[in-house]
């Protein structure tokens, strides 16, 4: 066999290697050239640059992942620096629009400077003269937020299964890891994965249509379950862990997608009716009360932080074989007392009903400190992530007085979640384009005020305009999950443990 090789020669009409060399030299100092341009030549805008994300005036957590950032202002060469205090301030130069932070600098100046302000000058170079524009300043709180988030992702398409898992993503840097992809599983759905006190040993997610079943991850040991029972109307829906992470409240019962001709709402989900029941972890039992069994529609529980009352949401009994009127009922936030120990039940209470309001509520979530509960309120319906005038309000709990949260933007605002030290809530929202959810987080202060929220930072925020994924039900949790997919997958193929009915 001849040993084949390329000539060194130059083709014919080709140029020498050494001609091709000099002039790509030539090329590149000319566009150095172009991104430096006359530095003496300086005009002040008299207004920030154009952003994307919109990184403006924001409170950020002192252990946050670079806000990289693209400039949207015309122009040849670009120039960012990032100062905060003594520290060594952060200089940029470039060609590119595209800003990348270099990592560890960042952190250099977040962890240096808690407590105190980060600013971020930017300059641009349009015709051979320099742009500066006022600079943006972000405070840096002195609460960490949990270093790892938890979503699922769905295609934009939410009935192709075909592309769904549930991800972690570590909010120190830009690393994204899968816990479970449904190619793995047969391409059925999986969702409503939820944590103990956001606790990362201890998690739930439902598997539906494929291996279905509740796998439970309880310090270290993976276990699937069936939660129903021939007394519920289903398995398991949506959970809520109590703080003593060994009873988890269920939602059962019969909810169903909808395609609609209102605007804005062209997909909704009904709630034809539902109950809500309590699993015990331990003892692999299941028990519920009257007061939470009814004709009405009890639904997305959530625990008070103290483990004494069950919160939900409650609407009237659905009408039968009118669909419309499934989905245009409002719902009431109410609670019921429950002793774990005893395995008692109080009556039910009203919290705050939707007549009161005059709209329906639903997704509530307590603050750790047990003093505010964040709720998504609708126009009706309870499934809000499809309502464009869905809004997040947060409840005092030890007055029942309510407002609408500064942190809205007039899209569909939904899935609001605490940090374990009850100073960042994390949500889902439409804002950026009225079509995916993203999300999105927002410093809480002692006041009860939430802060400008700010899309999570990912290291190519273009590709938020490429993506065709919704990232849904954001969940922070204190550190790495320590399962993976294989674990996983293998766990679910096995049988599930039937629970009993107390």
């Amino acid at each position: 066999m001849k040993n084949h090789r390329y000539s060194e020669k130059p083709f014919p009409g080709s140029f020498p290697r050494h001609i091709l060399f000099h002039g790509l030299v030539a090329v590149i100092i000319t566009m150095l050239a172009g991104c430096r341009g006359d530095d003496r030549s300086n005009s002040e805008a008299n207004r920030v640059a154009k952003l994307f994300p919109p990184y403006y005036d924001l409170t950020i957590p002192p252990n946050i992942a670079p806000l990289n950032f693209i400039i949207q202002e015309p122009g040849s060469g670009f120039r960012v620096e990032i100062s905060a205090g003594n520290s060594k301030t952060i200089k940029i130069r470039q060609c590119s629009p595209e800003i990348t932070i270099p990592l560890q600098k960042w952190h250099n100046i977040l962890s240096g400077n808690s407590g105190k302000t980060v600013q971020v000058n930017i300059s641009v170079l349009d015709h051979n003269r320099w742009t500066r524009y006022e600079p943006i300043t972000h405070h840096i709180a002195s609460d960490p937020i949990d270093p790892v988030l938890a979503y699922r992702k769905v295609h934009a398409v939410y009935l192709i299964w075909r592309e769904m898992g549930i991800y972690t993503r570590n909010l120190t840097n830009f690393d994204e890891r899968p816990l479970i992809e449904n190619y793995s599983t047969g391409y059925g759905c999986m969702n409503c994965h939820s944590f103990s006190n956001n606790d990362p040993s201890k998690m739930l997610i439902h598997f539906r249509i494929v291996h279905p079943g509740t796998l439970i991850l309880n310090e270290g040991m993976l276990l699937k379950v069936n939660t129903r029972t021939p007394d519920a109307m289903s398995a398991g829906i949506y959970p809520s862990w109590h703080p003593d992470g060994n009873h988890i409240a269920f939602s059962t019962g019969k909810i169903s997608p909808h395609l609609t001709t209102r605007l804005n709402k062209v997909v909704d989900v009904a709630d034809r009716s539902s109950d809500l029941v309590v699993y015990d972890v331990k003892n692999n039992t299941v028990t519920t009360s009257p007061g939470i069994s009814t004709g009405m529609r009890e639904n997305m529980p959530a625990w008070s932080a103290d483990g004494r009352y069950l919160y939900f949401i409650c609407a009237p009994e659905a009408v039968k074989g009118d669909d419309e009127s499934l989905l245009h009922s409002r719902y009431s936030l109410m609670r019921i007392a429950y002793s774990t120990k005893l395995n008692s039940w109080g009556e039910p209470e009203m919290v705050l009903s939707a007549d009161s309001t005059g709209m329906s509520i639903s997704m509530p979530s307590v603050s750790p400190g047990g003093k505010y509960l964040v709720c998504s309120m609708t126009d009706y319906g309870y499934f809000t992530i499809f309502h464009k005038g869905s809004d997040l309000y947060v409840v005092d709990l030890e007055t029942n007085n309510y407002r609408k949260l500064e942190l809205n933007s007039g899209s569909a605002e939904s899935h609001p979640s605490w940090s374990s030290n009850g100073r960042w809530l994390v949500f889902s929202s439409k804002r950026m384009d009225d079509v995916l959810s993203r999300t999105y987080i927002a410093y809480f202060d002692r006041n009860g005020v939430a802060h400008t929220p700010f899309v999570l930072p990912i290291k190519n925020p273009g590709s938020y305009h490429t993506s065709v994924f919704n990232y849904n039900l954001p969940r922070l949790v204190t550190g790495r999950i320590e399962t993976g997919p294989v674990d996983i997958r293998d766990a679910l193929q096995k049988g599930s443990l039937e629970v009993d009915f107390e």
